[in-house]
């Protein structure tokens, strides 16, 4: 048995052979794990839920709900299908050839919607090749995202998981921020026509998440350290019960995470409240993509290293009071800044500064927890059991779609501010996971 001490708590190790293997691949794993982050974070730059695809969507139908029902699927294909593949990768030594091959047929579809944008298709087949598209690419990178988490958090133990994470991070959103300038000039006044300059952002996403897929083939992975699990003895009715009946963390993780999904109701509006409402010039989305990986960036480090010292449970805290400056900052705006584009701008921005850090803050929170409290043979499951619960507010967008329709932005922004509100009395009441493990 190792004894190891650090910034937490002494950890042991009771599988001396796994702990030398992942002392000894530590710097390769960590590597690969900053390639594969930033590669992947500059696709995302490429294609951004809030701003790159509500745009692309508006444009092909000139559709509020469709825009809404966009963001859904992006959210919803890569959350709901996490609890039967979690249950399924349960206690196995190994996940890496999962996780490398789902990866690679879920990312190869973005190339084939570029292609398709690229020889200019009428827009009902292209409105319809993108859900399609989307589906593919969210879907299988499900599950590839379960197997992921897992093999994490054995090649990264606990007592440095929440500093490398922090640095994974802030690489995929530094990618995303230098993405932003190719997304300004795209889709700027001097870059390519309709449909040409989404192709033309679509194919750098589709090389970008090829080269992280390449990053997640240099993975060394322990064996797991145990087999046995509770998902093989019960079926998933009676396994969702026994974790949420026997596990008050997690339950309270868990509702706090659907209470800040309730951001989605207007997350994919902003962009489409400043250009359209405020008057912002089309050509400031990069701008804001640039102001959302800044603030994914600077809380991935500073969040990291809070969630080492302190603990996910303060993360998950932070996260909440994040989350209810978008709604706020941008009701302030629709009340005083019609007349003015330059404070629009810089309001709009800020706004955009502040889902960048909520962003930022969901892996080193709600998901570094769930990862801090599941036992070893049962992380697949209960991280694909959280992401599946956080997939109950996909619909949000959609739901947000409908209620501008309805109603007025104003209304849309002060409903999107209660979920974390009430999200923050929650998380409030959820201990560090670390008093349980040392317990």
């Amino acid at each position: 048995m190792i004894e190891l001490e650090g910034e937490s708590p002494k950890i042991e190790i009771k599988d001396q052979k796994a702990e030398i293997l992942v002392m000894r691949s530590l710097k390769r794993n960590t590597t690969a794990s900053m390639i594969d982050s930033g590669g992947f974070g500059a696709a995302l730059g490429f294609i951004g839920y809030s701003t790159v695809l509500p745009t692309m969507a508006l444009a092909l139908t000139q559709s509020e709900p469709f825009v809404g029902l966009i963001t859904t699927i992006y959210t919803g294909l890569w959350l709901l299908p996490q609890l039967p593949v979690g249950r399924r990768l349960a206690g196995r030594p190994y996940n890496k050839p999962v996780l490398v091959k789902l990866a690679f047929f879920s990312r190869i579809s973005l190339a084939f919607f570029a292609l398709a944008l690229a020889l200019n298709l009428n827009t009902t087949a292209l409105a319809i090749m993108l859900p399609v598209a989307l589906i593919i690419f969210r879907g299988l990178d499900a599950g590839a995202a379960v197997a992921w988490f897992d093999v994490i958090s054995k090649m990264f133990p606990p007592y440095i998981r929440g500093k490398i994470l922090g640095w994974t991070q802030s690489a995929a959103f530094a990618a995303q921020f230098l993405s932003s300038f190719v997304v300004a000039w795209a889709l700027g006044m001097s870059g390519p026509a309709f449909p040409y300059n989404y192709a033309l952002l679509v194919g750098l996403a589709a090389f970008c998440v090829m080269l992280s897929w390449a990053a997640l083939t240099f993975f060394i992975e322990p064996r797991s350290e145990t087999q046995q699990n509770v998902s093989a003895q019960l079926n998933l009715r009676q396994h969702v019960g026994s974790i949420l009946k026997a596990d008050r963390a997690f339950r309270l993780n868990a509702l706090g995470r659907i209470l800040i999904g309730g951001i989605g109701f207007a997350m994919p509006f902003y962009v489409v409240h400043a250009t359209e409402v405020l008057h912002v010039p089309k050509d400031n989305v990069g701008l804001f993509l640039a102001a959302q990986t800044i603030g994914g960036v600077t809380s991935s480090l500073i969040l990291g290293s809070i969630s080492q010292k302190r603990g996910a449970h303060i993360v998950m805290r932070i996260a909440m009071l994040l989350a209810l400056i978008p709604p706020l900052l941008a009701l302030l705006l629709n009340l005083f800044a019609r007349e003015s584009v330059t404070l629009a701008t810089m309001g709009t921005a800020l706004i955009f500064v502040a889902l960048g850090a909520t962003d930022g803050s969901f892996l080193l929170g709600f998901l570094q927890h769930v990862l801090d409290i599941a036992p070893p043979g049962e992380r697949t499951a209960y991280t694909g059991l959280s992401n599946t619960i956080g997939g109950l507010t996909v619909i949000a967008p959609t739901i947000g779609g409908l209620l501008l329709r309805a109603t007025t932005f104003p209304t849309l922004f002060i409903v999107t501010m209660l979920a974390p509100l009430v999200g923050l009395l929650v998380v409030l009441r959820i201990p560090n996971a670390r008093m349980r493990a040392e317990g």
